[in-house]
């Protein structure tokens, strides 16, 4: 993990991609994926919880990676210090994406294909496929 010196003058951690495994909560995660792993973290608990569920775990993850990358200043500016940076979709894969997301919150998923062909938007049925 080198550091570089930022065009701002502060030092920055090198960007590089980060692959988040959660374990169960009973067993954790593998011995082989610990051994693969470059870092490893816990969740500290108090109270009388034995372990936090998964969703659980995960959010108060995800949602600590967020809060230490904050966005600084502009939309388009954000603080290096934390790990989350904007990603790298172009505009027609995040619509996609999104459009998706719709669809897979809706309870009957047929339901959506059928709108969309209704005001005659046929997708490949690959699009379908997730």
């Amino acid at each position: 993990d080198g550091v570089t010196d930022g065009e701002d003058g502060k030092m920055h951690k090198k960007q590089r991609p980060i692959c988040i495994v959660m374990g169960n909560e009973d067993r954790g995660i593998s011995d082989e994926m610990r051994e693969l792993a470059d870092e490893t973290f816990y969740l500290p608990m108090c109270g009388f919880a034995e372990s936090f569920n998964l969703s659980v775990a995960t959010a108060i993850t995800l949602a600590y990676m967020s809060a230490v990358s904050t966005r600084a200043g502009d939309e388009n500016s954000y603080d290096l210090r934390g790990p989350l940076r904007p990603g790298d979709l172009d505009s027609h894969e995040l619509q996609c994406l999104r459009l998706r997301g719709v669809l897979n919150s809706l309870a009957q998923r047929r339901m959506g294909k059928a709108l969309l062909k209704k005001e005659g938007i046929v997708l490949p049925k690959s699009f379908f496929n997730f």
